[in-house]
Formats: C-alpha cells, structure tokens, sequence
C-alpha cells in the first residue's frame, strides 16, 4: 500500500498480486490512440485549376494538410473522406512523392478539385507560384524541403501523368495548357 487513499470504486490489491483493473480490447499497442501505434503521415495538397493559373486549398493553421492513415485504410480514401469534410469535389488523387519529415515518413497526394463554389472558411485559397525543386545528393536527400518544392514536384508529376496516364488525362483535358510549362517527372521512390 502506498500510504494514499485508494479511489472511490478502486478494488484493493491482494497482497503483492497486481492485475490489471481494466483489461482493454485490443492490446494498446494496436489501438488508433496508442502512444505506441505508429502512424503514417499522408500530406494531401488541395489544388484547382482558373483560367488565370493553378490554385492551391490549404488550412488556414498549416502549410498542407497532413492526415493520419490507420490501420486497414487507403491513402486515397482518406484523402478522399478529407475533401468531402472540406465540401471539395476531387476529381484525380494520387500520389505523387514521399520524404522523411523528422522521425516520420510522409506521403504526399494531390487532389485536384472541382473550383470550389463557396470556399471554406478552413481553407487558404492562393495562387501557386514556381519555384526551384530542392535537390540533394546523388544517395542522400536534400536537407530541407520546403512546402513551395513539394508543390512544384506535385505538378511536375501531374503533368507527367497528364501526358503518360489515359484516366488522368480523361479527367483533365482542361489541364494540359495549365501544366504546359511544368517539365513532366514520374514519382521518384528513391
């Protein structure tokens, strides 16, 4: 006994016998909210194209929004649930790189939408501006990487896919003068 009064409801250990007073199903280590469940980290970038350019939707808190995939989940659904939540129409999601962001792993997905009719008051809505990819070495990544270099690489590799994937190509005919001056690059695993 620790000298403290045990809470109200508390059963009293027996002697040195300490089991558990509330048994969990399933084991912490397996559920959602466990400090030891390791969740993977899905950044999704909200764009939609104007005749003027290519806009980006993002949290008025963050730079992108980055959602957690448990377990038995798609990427792709989850971003999906998150555009719906966000009253987005998405029209292509895929995913277009990785990084390793501290100690994490970090998949990021482009979602194109459908312009939306009234914005979020969740959401920044913002013209995209070019920018230079950060670049490391010939076996290591580059030692920081901005959020304006993952969107660049973002549409780089939705321009790729404009021109090599019939679907996405069906989905965004619109999008191919958009993307004209973007230099097309395929999802880079390593």
């Amino acid at each position: 006994m620790t000298g403290r009064p045990e809470p109200p409801g508390r059963p009293e250990p027996a002697g040195d016998a300490r089991g558990p007073i509330v048994e969990l199903e399933p084991p912490l280590s397996q559920a959602a909210w466990s400090p030891e469940f390791v969740v993977q980290s899905i950044e999704t970038l909200f764009v939609y194209g104007t005749i003027d350019g290519i806009r980006s939707l993002r949290p008025v808190h963050a730079d992108s929004l980055w959602l957690g995939l448990g377990p038995g989940r798609s990427p792709a659904e989850v971003v999906l649930a998150a555009a719906a939540r966000y009253g987005l129409a998405p029209i292509v999601v895929h995913s277009t790189s990785w990084r390793q962001a501290g100690d994490r792993v970090v998949l990021t997905y482009i979602a194109v939408v459908q312009p939306p009719a009234d914005a979020s008051p969740h959401l920044d809505d913002s013209a995209i501006a070019r920018i230079d990819l950060a670049r490391g070495e010939a076996t290591a990544a580059p030692a920081v990487i901005g959020i304006g270099q993952v969107i660049e690489h973002a549409l780089r590799h939705l321009a790729w896919l404009v021109r090599d994937d019939p679907a996405v190509a069906a989905a965004l005919p619109e999008w191919a003068p958009l993307l004209a001056t973007y230099v097309p690059e395929p999802f880079r695993a390593m």
